[in-house]
């Protein structure tokens, strides 16, 4: 087994772990940047790159700078799927609360908790009076 799959392997394990117990907002964004600026200077010092590549047994600097672009763009898939549930819990509890407030009774009477504009206008009218 080449070095460079033991690499991989553990940065899926990690990245695992990151989603089931270690997620901040804080360590996302260091995460992302972190992966931002290992692209960069790969990508800027393509010696460094095979350099690299070489330690880790993958015969090219660009070879490694791919396995690493799709660990990372996994990571920010993750993310933006994360982001996404959160969302959707989020809209659910809105409308769930939406609902209750206007809910009609079964006889059809008023809901139990009036519009907050019908309010103010029974206020301005006993100001006026």
């Amino acid at each position: 087994m080449r070095p460079v799959q033991v690499i991989l392997a553990l940065l899926i394990l990690i990245l695992i772990l990151y989603f089931s117990r270690l997620r901040s907002s804080v360590l996302d964004r260091l995460v992302v940047v972190f992966f931002s600026i290992l692209g960069i200077s790969m990508v800027i010092a393509p010696n460094w790159t095979n350099w690299a590549a070489n330690l880790v047994g993958v015969g090219r600097g660009a070879d490694l700078l791919i396995y690493l672009s799709i660990i990372g763009f996994g990571f920010v898939i993750l993310l933006f799927y994360s982001k996404l549930k959160a969302l959707d819990s989020s809209i659910t509890d809105l409308a769930r609360s939406v609902a209750i407030e206007r809910a009609v009774g079964p006889s059809g009477s008023e809901p139990k908790h009036p519009d907050p504009e019908d309010g103010k206008n029974d206020q301005s009218q006993d100001e006026s009076v």
